[in-house]
């Protein structure tokens, strides 16, 4: 069985192609394309769980099965990557009946993709200061993902560990020469912000609608599981969400589940998602917060993953 290591990945994949394969992911799966169960979460020790993502694309050029079994350990000590596991491509013609690529790799950089898309659509044309709370791996390939959208100039950052912001810091002026605020508290990250990634494994509220500047574009991403919630649920108050797939935001998005109860989003149309709309789609945002929660979708998977192989194979020749 062939096996895509997490270096190979990240050779063949960068954030404008990342862009292209995040919008077809998404209007796969709004479209009604992809045969897509909710995740299944087995949960091990407290700060530890395993996800289960099958699906099978319809139709155009990822068609096929594919699966994703990723194990996500959120201890503030964890050595090594806080993803392991693989997304299996069955039948890729031509290559392997099964093909193993790095599931570490391809979430890292399909979910930063993901936000960079929708930021695209939503954030202002002009925004150039983005706020980034946390400091992993999700922080870093943010940070990333929102230059290759937009002329990013300054950047604040708000962690738990100081050590770790300042690593982040001297990552940041290492990488792209760019200078980060380290910021004690989150309401001083997101003051007068453009764009705000929430990247986080917190399991209480750290962002909440009134941190919030006027107008600004938020990309949720770091609760995607029950017991996890980064936001507190009157962040939609007066908001518009977009969501990666209404369903799944509705059975794992802690915030969403409780803003619906509190009666602050509809239970039925929660939200717009993101796949019914286009690269062509760029609002003109006015006044307002912009909100895109997404928790993961086994399609995302399943089309970064195709494309990595057909790169490999085309580059291997």
């Amino acid at each position: 069985m062939l096996h895509l290591d997490s270096d190979s990945v990240k050779k063949l994949l960068n954030f404008k192609l990342g862009l292209r394969l995040s919008e077809e992911a998404f209007r796969l799966h709004s479209s009604g394309q992809v045969e897509q169960p909710l995740r299944t979460i087995v949960r091990g020790r407290a700060n530890e769980l395993m996800g289960v993502m099958p699906a099978y694309i319809k139709s155009g050029p990822y068609q096929g099965f594919g699966l994703k079994s990723v194990v996500v350990r959120f201890d503030a000590d964890v050595r090594g990557p806080s993803h392991m596991g693989s997304v299996l491509i069955y039948d890729e013609a031509g290559v392997a009946p099964v093909v193993a690529v790095d599931a570490g790799a391809i979430t890292e950089i399909r979910t930063a993709a993901a936000s960079a898309h929708a930021t695209r659509i939503l954030a202002a044309p002009d925004a150039q200061r983005v706020a980034i709370l946390g400091t992993g791996l999700q922080a870093r390939a943010h940070l990333l993902a929102m230059r290759a959208v937009r002329p990013i100039r300054q950047v604040s950052v708000w962690g738990r560990s100081e050590a770790a912001c300042e690593e982040f810091a001297a990552w940041s002026k290492r990488t792209g020469d760019l200078p980060v605020s380290i910021c004690a508290t989150v309401a001083e990250a997101v003051h007068a912000s453009d764009i705000i990634c929430t990247t986080t494994a917190a399991r209480a509220p750290i962002l909440a609608r009134a941190d919030l500047p006027e107008r600004c574009h938020v990309n949720a991403i770091g609760s995607s599981a029950l017991g996890f919630q980064e936001l507190h649920e009157d962040i939609y108050q007066g908001s518009a969400l977009f969501t990666d797939s209404n369903p799944a935001v509705l059975a794992a998005a802690e915030c969403v589940i409780k803003a619906v109860h509190k009666g602050l989003l509809s239970g039925e149309e929660v939200g717009m998602e993101i796949g019914t709309l286009s690269a062509d789609d760029v609002r003109a945002q006015g006044p307002g917060v912009t909100i895109f929660k997404s928790v993961g979708l086994a399609v995302q998977d399943l089309v970064f993953s195709r494309e990595v192989i057909r790169q490999w194979v085309a580059t291997s020749r």
